[in-house]
């Protein structure tokens, strides 16, 4: 890759050089030979912090550590040394005060997935640049007015996202609130479930990644939770589990299903739905998340599965009392809109063939990202609605930053429950989301969250002022 940094204060704008075939992306290794640079074994349990008096403070430090991986142990790019990174707990009003440390040997950075927050300077800024070797104080100022939900947290530096949190670099953010004490979710025991697929190996470089890989999206071997190759589980006594769920997957989409239990949905991406909901699956694109209340009918010991593939056992000693449907939070169907706009992608991945640039295969409106172009100009404080059109013969997942939206249209003409910042956009639909630009202004994303077409330039710039 070749690009040219220019440092500005803390952080560091990128300049492009040149267009960068996909291909020469796809040949160079994300880790060098070099990234060995400890021995011991990092613990692959993820220690808990949450935030006092209003402030979570902590240092994440970015390195490669040796973690357990089954029987054995591999090399990983981690938070703290850990895999999955600590989780983060804070709420509404909080501020987190993160100091990112890169002892990486290439550039990264922070994006806190899914939360409504400033991407101005030192908050929650894609644009920012941390270099090997340095660190970067960031300030996110939680609004009173996010939700409650499962969010998480990864690097996000411009065509190096998906090899880094392929290669282990996430984490869980959780935000509560009053809702937690609904008798349906307290009464139930909480579980963290963050799901991976991560290309680690024995050596100190990533596993070469093909321009096929890339056309999908790379994946690993194996679908591991929290770490864990298909770990088992004891649910505690007669009480109903809690899973907070997390597809930190680069490419795959997990359909998450329980045969035999009782299973129902409490939240989309971005907050509790207005209503639990009975399920028998769960499908997360790469980037989104939800909540699952699981009752056991009769004691034993039940698979969870993404469509034949095992995931994890969890065993109930006894049955568990069923889950009532009942109200959780008043959703206001979004009727107002200022402005409507209209985003075509193009992600065939034909592009890709016969040493074409990767900017014909992944883009937006035909425009490949250009940290330097504003491609969606938006006026503070009012409502629009974008119609996303997808062409292509490939599904994507579309994630806005900062700002959370309503799906009115999945493509099949269905009005999706709960706010959301990540959506599936189906091969050859139309998908309608309506977003207000409230609370937060400034300049971010939005993009694929199959994270190597991000890197291959399907994103874009949006300035809200």
């Amino acid at each position: 890759m070749e690009y040219n940094f220019t440092l500005l204060g803390k952080g560091i704008e990128m300049k492009r050089r040149e267009f960068i075939k996909l291909s020469a992306v796809a040949g160079g290794s994300l880790l060098a030979s070099n990234w060995l640079l400890e021995t011991e074994v990092a613990s692959a349990a993820s220690n808990e912090i949450a935030s006092k008096n209003g402030i979570l403070q902590l240092t994440l430090v970015a390195d490669a550590k040796l973690i357990k991986y089954g029987n054995s142990s591999r090399w990983a790019m981690t938070y703290n040394g850990v895999f999955p990174a600590p989780t983060l707990r804070a709420n509404p009003g909080d501020t987190l005060k993160i100091k990112l440390v890169n002892k990486l040997n290439q550039a990264t950075n922070l994006h806190t997935h899914g939360l409504h927050v400033s991407p101005a300077k030192n908050s929650d800024n894609p644009l920012v640049m941390v270099a090997p070797g340095e660190s970067f104080d960031y300030e996110i100022k939680i609004p009173l007015t996010q939700k409650s939900g499962t969010f998480w947290y990864h690097p996000h530096h411009h065509e190096l996202s998906a090899g880094q949190v392929a290669s282990g670099l996430a984490g869980v953010l959780v935000v509560g609130d009053a809702l937690d004490q609904k008798p349906v979710i307290k009464n139930s025991t909480e579980r963290i479930i963050v799901l991976a697929d991560p290309r680690i190996g024995k050596t100190s470089a990533v596993a070469a990644t093909s321009g096929m890989d890339l056309m999908h999206g790379r994946s690993g071997p194996n679908t591991l939770i929290n770490g864990e190759l298909v770990p088992a589980f004891s649910a505690v006594g007669s009480t109903p589990e809690r899973w907070r769920i997390v597809n930190s997957c680069v490419s795959q989409y997990q359909t998450i299903s329980i045969p035999g239990a009782e299973v129902f949905q409490v939240s989309s991406d971005s907050s509790r739905l207005s209503k639990v909901m009975r399920t028998n699956q769960v499908t997360l694109t790469p980037g989104q998340r939800t909540e699952l209340i699981i009752s056991a009918p009769k004691a034993g010991i039940y698979k969870v599965q993404n469509g034949q593939q095992e995931l994890a056992k969890i065993e109930f000693n006894s049955a568990t009392k069923s889950v009532t449907p009942q109200e959780l939070l008043p959703l206001s169907k979004i009727s107002k809109i200022d402005k409507r706009r209209t985003i075509t992608i193009e992600g065939s991945g034909m592009g890709m063939m016969g040493g074409m640039k990767h900017e014909a295969a992944f883009t937006f409106d035909g425009k490949s990202f250009d940290p330097k172009r504003v491609d969606q100009s938006v006026k503070f404080n009012t409502t629009e609605e974008w119609t996303l059109i997808n062409p292509s013969s490939m599904d994507h997942p579309f994630h806005l930053h900062a700002w959370p939206f309503q799906v009115s249209n999945d493509g099949s003409g269905k009005y999706l429950d709960g706010w959301h910042d990540t959506v599936n956009l189906p091969s050859g639909k139309t998908v309608k989301i309506r977003i207000p630009f409230v609370d937060v202004s400034g300049t971010t994303v939005y993009h694929c969250h199959i994270l190597d077409h991000e890197d291959a330039g399907m994103m874009g710039i949006i300035k809200v002022s």
